[in-house]
């Protein structure tokens, strides 16, 4: 046993979320106490009752403070998954159900609480779509949350660990990867997992390296060895030799030198080596990454995503709380365009005035759809945004829209808004932009009738990826399916761009692949006008744009337009990319995007 401590053993998993780390490892075990069983008296029961509230309401109380902490890490996805565990800790079962339970069997809170929380795991176990199963996970964290603080016991929190630490844990649920801080976790391994799991999407938002499917055997025989963790190639080397973990400390520092000179040149125009001027605009959806737009130099907000105003509230926000937070978006830019998109919510977006039990929500009431069918509110929110448009340059962007007759029908929403506001004497920009995400098939092959009646276009490409390849791109099993790069994806771009600039309109990008820089060349030369990603990848994108050529990228583009295969693809993608940066940061700054 001595002797392999002593040498540098090399283990592979499943590689999660990308990125390097060095650091010395920290064991995470969770392990269940036993729950005691007692009777209580009748006299008892209204202060086991409110016994159970304190500890329900603390336990809100720490998902929100969790909440407010992801916010200030910009880790938007997170955000909205611990917005489903309050949902869940206000669903009646764990509310007055539980209470009838502790009057009617006159059993302690914790005892009644585990029985219908086990209840409540077993019926989302045995549903088979992936969406449940993650369900499972979000019960179990909020079961032990509720737990710890009915039986106010301590627990070790991962914001209170050593400095780079490297955390192995047997698996994560949402809240320990979102109490997570980056300065003391270094990486996340652990022996389950997924890379469509709701920890793994909070540590890619906080840019934490993931790896899992590790045998913890070797682990625990090496606790204070150093720990290298490769989230790119997933493997896990344990104990390192000199040579290895000088390489490492190589990358890491040409890539966070690599990464500073490019945050410092926010100055420079997004423009390609022989003058074309590209867009360069950001995703938003917090008010507080204004700043990080204005840093980084970008054009513009190209995607404001308005559904974070009410994914966490029971009910709409009103018209005067909603026009505050676009009023102080639009200023925020000091005259720079401001592109609204409605509530896009249904689908993977919760919320609880949503309809339930839909079969298939990313097929059913969602985002334009749902609108559509609540013309009130959506009335509401056309309102507080041309309300908006007096204050700055406001676009208005319409989401999922499958065909024309549903931008027709939204057109019509618009006029009625804009009638009331004449009504009431209230200002608003009477030229407003009017464009639509192309997200659909149907609307990426009719989209010669959406640029005749729209100023702008929209391609949200992760959405076009799942629908026309009919991959979920969160079914882990079929993942190998969703690419980007696949010829059906890049042929409809192209289609879309076709009927644009014949109808003299602009069209963008705003899904995953405009923040990916081994696409950005490809799309420059398939003619897309505008890319719009998230604040913290301008610099990476824009980088990309200053060091090719609009020739050659239309070359490019006319190469891969003849391509038959995703594969084929990705690896031309690759290697152009390749030959314009580094060859020493290429995997590097993979890394980084991916993350």
């Amino acid at each position: 046993m001595a002797d392999w401590k002593k040498r540098e053993i090399r283990i592979k998993g499943n590689p999660i979320c990308t990125g390097v780390a060095i650091g010395k490892p920290f064991l995470f075990i969770f392990s269940d106490d036993r729950v005691p069983e007692f009777p209580i008296n009748r006299e008892e029961i209204g202060e086991e009752i409110n016994r159970y509230r304190r500890a329900l309401y603390r336990s809100k109380q720490e998902v929100r403070h969790l909440q407010k902490q992801l916010e200030l890490d910009g880790a938007h996805e997170g955000i909205m998954i611990l917005d489903t565990h309050l949902q869940i800790m206000r669903d009646d079962l764990i509310t007055g159900h539980l209470e009838n339970q502790i009057r009617h069997t006159k059993k302690n809170a914790e005892y009644v609480f585990q029985f219908i929380m086990n209840d409540y795991e077993k019926k989302f176990s045995h549903l088979s779509e992936k969406i449940f199963k993650e369900r499972t996970k979000d019960v179990q964290d909020i079961s032990r949350r509720i737990m710890r603080n009915l039986k106010k016991s301590a627990k070790i929190s991962l914001a209170d660990i050593p400095m780079n630490s490297i955390v192995f844990a047997s698996d994560l649920v949402p809240s320990e990867a979102a109490e997570a801080q980056k300065s003391r976790v270094g990486a996340f391994v652990t022996e389950f997992g997924g890379e469509t799991s709701h920890a793994a999407i909070i540590a890619r938002s906080k840019g934490i390296p993931y790896v899992s499917s590790i045998d913890f055997h070797k682990v625990e025989a090496c606790k204070d060895a150093y720990v290298i963790v490769d989230g790119r190639t997933g493997e896990v080397i344990i104990n390192p030799t000199e040579t290895t973990l000088s390489a490492y400390q190589a990358l890491q520092y040409q890539l966070e030198s690599h990464l500073q000179n490019l945050n410092n040149r926010g100055n420079l125009t997004a423009e390609t080596m022989d003058g074309y001027q590209v867009k360069l605009t950001a995703n938003v959806e917090m008010l507080r990454e204004v700043e990080l737009v204005q840093k980084h130099g970008g054009d513009g907000i190209g995607l404001f995503r308005s559904e974070y105003i009410c994914i966490s509230s029971e009910n709409f926000p009103s018209e005067e709380k909603q026009f505050q937070v676009y009023k102080e978006l639009v200023l925020g830019m000091k005259g720079r365009p401001v592109t609204i998109r409605t509530f896009d919510i249904g689908g993977d977006k919760g919320g609880s005035f949503l309809p339930q039990g839909e079969p298939n929500p990313f097929l059913g009431c969602r985002a334009l759809r749902y609108l559509l069918r609540e013309p009130e509110i959506f009335k509401t929110q056309l309102c507080a945004i041309l309300k908006a448009s007096a204050y700055g340059t406001v676009r208005l962007m319409f989401p999922m829209v499958s065909g024309s007759f549903e931008l027709v029908e939204a057109k019509k929403v618009l006029q009625k808004a804009r009638e009331e506001l004449d009504q009431r004497g209230v200002e608003y920009a009477k030229n407003i932009q009017i464009g639509c995400m192309i997200e659909i098939p149907s609307a990426a092959i009719t989209s010669d009738e959406f640029a005749k009646q729209c100023d702008f276009l929209s391609i949200g490409t992760n959405d076009l990826v799942q629908y026309s390849l009919a991959v979920d791109r969160g079914n882990q099993m079929m993942s190998y399916l969703y690419n980007p790069a696949d010829p059906s994806v890049i042929r409809l771009i192209k289609m879309v761009v076709i009927e644009a600039n014949r109808n003299g309109i602009p069209v963008s990008v705003c899904g995953e692949i405009a923040a990916d820089p081994r696409f950005t060349t490809l799309l420059l030369g398939l003619g897309v006008h505008e890319l719009s990603c998230s604040a913290r990848f301008l610099p990476i994108v824009k980088n990309a744009i200053r060091g090719t050529n609009i020739i050659s990228a239309c070359k490019l583009a006319e190469e891969i337009l003849m391509m038959t295969t995703a594969e084929e693809i990705q690896k031309r993608l690759n290697l152009e990319y390749k030959n314009s940066v580094p060859h020493d940061l290429f995997h590097n700054i993979q890394a980084v995007t991916a993350s």
